[in-house]
């Protein structure tokens, strides 16, 4: 674009000066606008040619990378795509295992409540039983001491003095005859 624009310019420029087309005008410009381009490009040609190529390398550095980039995100995304495709069996074998743990879980807490219902019966059954047992004997107890009581009240009223010595007499006699029992063995 900028050599043919300077070429148009300088047409324009060699036809403004006299009417007509100067060739002279135009051809010693044209000169000197190669000798330039020979100069730049005597002098310019390593730093540029060294330009592209460092230019070219960066670039084919980037592409190379952009690839590897691009290698990683489509393995990347296959593997998820993979995933993806297990999710729904990897769900359901979730939940399967969930629910069998549940279930365990659950016999096993059925288990201990059947086995501590068991237990707290057990207790209850032998709580009765010897509350039962204190009772009757607490009643045993009471009706011994009432019938004594009432025994007592009995004899005192129709006890004489000669039954009171001849109770006696047998009582001391009893106890005798049990110490001398007592030693014996």
């Amino acid at each position: 674009m900028i050599i043919s624009d300077l070429i148009s310019l300088v047409i324009t420029t060699a036809a403004q000066k006299g009417g007509g087309f100067n060739w002279s005008y135009v051809a010693q410009y044209t000169v000197n606008f190669v000798i330039l381009l020979a100069v730049l490009a005597y002098y310019l040609k390593e730093p540029i040619r060294n330009f592209l190529i460092e230019r070219r390398g960066i670039i084919s550095n980037a592409i190379d990378e952009a690839e590897k980039v691009i290698a990683g995100a489509k393995k990347r995304y296959e593997e998820y795509a993979e995933k993806m495709s297990k999710i729904d069996v990897e769900i359901k074998a979730l939940r399967e295992i969930l629910k069998k743990e549940g279930e365990i879980e659950r016999n096993e807490i059925l288990r201990h409540a059947e086995l501590a219902s068991q237990k707290i019966g057990e207790e209850a059954r032998e709580t009765i039983r010897l509350e039962t047992a204190k009772a009757k004997q607490e009643i045993q107890s009471e009706a011994v001491s009432l019938a004594i009581g009432l025994a007592e009240g009995i004899l005192k009223q129709n006890l004489i003095e000669s039954d009171e010595g001849r109770f006696i007499d047998d009582f001391v006699k009893k106890v005798d005859e049990e110490k001398w029992r007592q030693s014996q063995h």
